[in-house]
């Protein structure tokens, strides 16, 4: 089944996961508060961009939010991430948010009591890689 999501941060992270999620049949839309990164985007084409803040609600509306399915903010902030997720919870009401995070020791913020369904967090995840491994 198709979903609608809105991506919170254009960079390599953000374009890449568009893409991914174009190719495999759903509707992405990237958020992207830089100009230079903006124009980037919209050159490569792919997914539709909507250009500001998404900590700012009227941008998230004009990116689709009232109608996604799936939030994931992925910018290279953790409390950018942490508010969109947020916002998308509690304000708009969004069924799953996803959001990154870029500093291990900040993943105790991440909770689904301030919105955050699933938290991306590398180290974590390596680490539970590591030890999956190292126990076979």
């Amino acid at each position: 089944m198709s979903k609608t999501i809105v991506i919170v941060g254009g960079g390599e992270v953000g374009h890449h996961l568009a893409g991914l999620l174009l190719s495999w049949g759903h509707h992405p839309t990237l958020v992207e508060q830089r100009p230079a990164v903006v124009q980037r985007l919209k050159t490569r084409g792919g997914a539709p961009v909507v250009e500001g803040d998404g900590t700012d609600p009227e941008i998230l509306e004009r990116a689709g939010i009232r109608s996604a399915d799936i939030l994931a903010a992925v910018t290279g902030s953790d409390a950018v991430n942490l508010t969109v997720a947020s916002l998308a919870r509690f304000q708009f009401v969004v069924g799953r948010t996803l959001a990154r995070v870029n500093v291990p020791r900040h993943a105790w913020m991440f909770t689904s009591e301030l919105g955050v369904d699933v938290a991306l967090n590398q180290a974590e995840g390596l680490a539970h890689l590591i030890v999956e491994k190292s126990a076979q």
